[in-house]
């Protein structure tokens, strides 16, 4: 016969476990008011499609600002700048009307189209700023395989 023994801290993190896993028990949140769907924090959600394609290709991202009401006046007319991971950036920034609350829109999606040339693994890069200052910023990857006119290793045939 055979005795299973348990020291009593790991003891008490099975039970705190147990106590923490049940449905009864577990926390939940609290209820929004309806129509409430203003975020808490602020997120950016960045996607590169194809995310996987053949050189040369030409890629779109689309980046979408979630940001919370208190927020939105520093967000207001902000620079846009694209480091596609390729030794080439691409700025966008716009001049606009002084920010007036309830007035005012704030720009929440961004995109871009970019032509990678040769295969390869880059990391896309979105920062919106103020001045020279960073807001907020995102990153993915994409890859880009070598194509037909790709040598064995990504560099261009002559």
């Amino acid at each position: 016969m055979s005795s299973y023994r348990m020291s009593v801290p790991a003891f008490g993190l099975a039970a705190a476990l147990a106590v923490a896993s049940s449905p009864a028990l577990a926390e939940t949140p609290a209820p929004q008011p309806a129509g409430s769907d203003q975020p808490k924090k602020l997120s950016i959600d960045l996607r590169i499609t194809p995310a996987v394609s053949f050189a040369p290709s030409r890629v779109r991202a689309i980046a979408d600002l979630k940001l919370p009401e208190d927020r939105t006046a520093e967000f207001y007319c902000a620079s846009v700048e694209w480091d596609w991971g390729d030794l080439t950036e691409s700025e966008e920034s716009n001049e606009c009307e002084p920010y007036e609350a309830g007035v005012s829109d704030v720009r929440r999606i961004f995109s871009a189209e970019h032509t990678f040339h040769s295969g390869g693994r880059y990391r896309v890069q979105l920062r919106l700023k103020r001045n020279r200052k960073v807001l907020v910023s995102a990153s993915t990857t994409v890859t880009v395989r070598p194509g037909v006119r790709d040598g064995a290793y990504g560099s261009p045939q002559p």
